[in-house]
């Protein structure tokens, strides 16, 4: 409990920070669509859809250090739409002018058991003994899957000390060194690979399903939140979005390397997030579903 409100007087004094901050930074932009992400390879449909030539008089992408700073400069109306993380939208539900918001689009990506070590560790998946590894839960089907293809390849990885975190922290942690790998979802692996982290082992047929991986929004990363009264704008964005998103993944991976610093070989072999429409019943999923840790839960629970 104690947590809990810790948290939400945390997430109040952001959201005061970053609303004084727009409030005084981007302007209107002469009537422009101002439209908040927070940069790398999740948000692809986007890089290609501002390189049309009306993109310019309608549009313009604002990039922001975090998910949580599209989230808060939403709800303080400073910009008109945002790409958001799934958990950060749950949470927002809980501040004043999220009514005014509405779900436009989502991100989905596949899950993909992605074991990431290291930068500067060069070990094989059979020499992992001694090493501290994140997983986000002992019965993540994640960890699972790396442990049932592991005894498959007949590769031992007794000795090895597990370390439980949320997703969200893997990456850092290893920035950190307080991890030398993670096991993590597909969906970040572009993300480590862009921070010299190296990939040891991955499974793209893990099935969704359990509190670490719920079977909920197929798979969605990120939602597109936009202001309700923003009309055929938001019609006409996400036209270009979904025309985006059919020229297929190699004018997509081509259109993050333009716009990003991921060079063009750590986006081989990888998927290409996928952009596709959504309404509000996809809010309600999430209220439902998701604790604001992003974990499944049963709502007929007391």
């Amino acid at each position: 409990m104690i947590a809990s409100r810790l948290r939400h007087i945390i997430s109040a004094a952001a959201f005061m920070g970053v609303f004084l901050l727009c409030a005084t930074g981007p302007s209107e932009a002469a009537g422009r669509v101002l439209i908040g992400h927070t940069g790398g390879n999740q948000v692809a449909a986007l890089y290609r859809a501002s390189e049309s030539p009306s993109w310019d008089e309608e549009f313009e992408a604002l990039k922001f250090g975090s998910s949580a700073d599209v989230g808060y400069a939403l709800l303080s109306g400073s910009i008109d739409a945002g790409f958001v993380d799934i958990v950060k939208v749950r949470n927002m539900r809980e501040f004043p002018g999220f009514e005014r918001l509405t779900a436009l689009g989502r991100v989905t990506f596949p899950y993909g058991a992605t074991l990431v070590l290291r930068r500067g560790l060069n070990l094989r998946l059979g020499e992992l003994k001694g090493t501290r590894i994140a997983i986000s839960s002992p019965e993540c089907v994640l960890f699972e899957a790396f442990r049932e293809d592991a005894d498959r390849l007949k590769a031992d990885i007794t000795g090895v000390e597990y370390v439980v975190m949320p997703f969200d922290t893997m990456i850092p942690a290893l920035e950190a060194g307080e991890a030398d790998a993670a096991v993590i979802k597909g969906a970040a692996a572009v993300a480590a690979l862009s921070q010299g982290h190296t990939i040891l082992y991955q499974n793209w047929d893990v099935q969704p399903g359990d509190e670490c991986c719920p079977a909920i929004v197929d798979q969605a990363v990120q939602v597109l939140l936009v202001r309700r009264d923003l009309g055929k704008r938001a019609e006409v964005l996400a036209e270009l979005l979904l025309r985006a998103e059919s020229e297929g993944p190699e004018e997509l991976r081509g259109a993050v390397a333009r716009h990003t610093t991921i060079t063009p070989d750590l986006l081989e072999g990888q998927p290409v997030p996928e952009f596709n429409r959504a309404d509000d019943s996809l809010l309600a999923v999430l209220a439902e579903f998701l604790d604001e840790d992003g974990n499944r839960v049963d709502p007929d629970e007391d």
